[in-house]
């Protein structure tokens, strides 16, 4: 099967096959028969040579050394914060310096009024969310707020029930989320990268509105249909998932990029002849789904 497979590439180049088997010896005898003698007339033609397998020593102890050198640590990102509230406007500033000492500055700009330790609470969540976005696992945060660093250490409780509501001391950590910010706005990244455009609108919006705030289409058919759909979804940490019926989670994918994740899959110098139904299953494999993938 491989070889008809490919073919044109058994014919330009020659194929040694590492086997214990005696593969040689029964291919070339002369008193095969049956499907043996089809198989050694339809491989005839290819340039083969059979070799006995050894064992490869050198991937051993390639092998024996991943398991036992132990990772090192975890580079350390250090993100400087800090908010302020006055007459003109209240905002926010970020400044994110990568283990290779690279920087990354981030502007922010809070709509609603806040207080200047509102401030403040929303700098230290602002720098965490730019952390996750960029995979640091270990970071320092720096603040000239001796309120907001010690109630994030648990030595300071707040009284203020807004700012509770930010970041409450009493809070398991795990349960911030990008939700709980609404009021950024204004982005403003001081890197040379060229930024995708994000897309608003996907064919995910109509089930994201309705897991979140039970909001509907206004089309019957349409809102019937959300409703069936719905219990197969779940939306985490701001990301719409699908549920697999024994794997994990599936990511839901919006149009724009299907076409990024797919090429990333099939193409690269490891690009394999897949066909369309392959080609999905390793997208479902990988953790994606989106409707009509098939």
């Amino acid at each position: 099967m491989t070889a008809r497979k490919l073919r044109p590439y058994f014919l330009s180049h020659p194929i040694v096959v590492l086997t214990n088997s005696p593969l040689g010896r029964i291919m070339t005898h002369v008193e095969v028969s049956g499907r043996m003698v089809k198989w050694t007339v339809e491989l005839g033609e290819y340039d083969i040579e059979y070799k006995p397998r050894v064992a490869i020593k050198a991937q051993a102890l390639a092998d024996f050394l991943i398991e036992m050198i132990q990772p090192g640590e975890e580079e350390v990102w250090r993100i400087f914060v800090d908010g302020a509230s006055n007459l003109s406007g209240c905002g926010v500033g970020v400044v994110l310096i990568a283990p290779s000492g690279e920087k990354i500055k981030l502007a922010l700009r809070i709509d609603s009024r806040v207080t200047n330790n509102e401030a403040e609470y929303e700098a230290v969540v602002a720098g965490l969310q730019a952390a996750r976005e960029v995979g640091a696992s270990r970071v320092i945060i720096y603040s000239d707020s001796q309120l907001v660093t010690q109630q994030v250490k648990g030595v300071y409780e707040a009284k203020n029930e807004k700012c509770s509501n930010i970041w409450g001391s009493s809070r398991p950590k795990h349960h911030i989320s990008t939700r709980e910010v609404l009021c950024f706005t204004q982005l403003v990244l001081s890197v040379d990268e060229e930024i995708p455009p994000i897309q608003r609108s996907s064919w995910m919006t109509p089930l994201i509105e309705y897991i979140i705030h039970v909001k509907l289409p206004e089309d019957k058919a349409q809102a019937r249909k959300i409703k069936k759909q719905a219990p197969r979804f779940v939306f985490l940490n701001d990301v719409l998932y699908r549920r697999s019926y024994q794997g994990p989670l599936l990511k839901c994918l919006s149009e724009n990029e299907v076409e990024y994740v797919l090429r990333e899959i099939h193409e690269g110098c490891y690009g394999e002849h897949l066909g369309g139904t392959s080609l999905s299953r390793k997208a479902i494999l990988a953790g994606f789904w989106w409707p009509q993938m098939n």
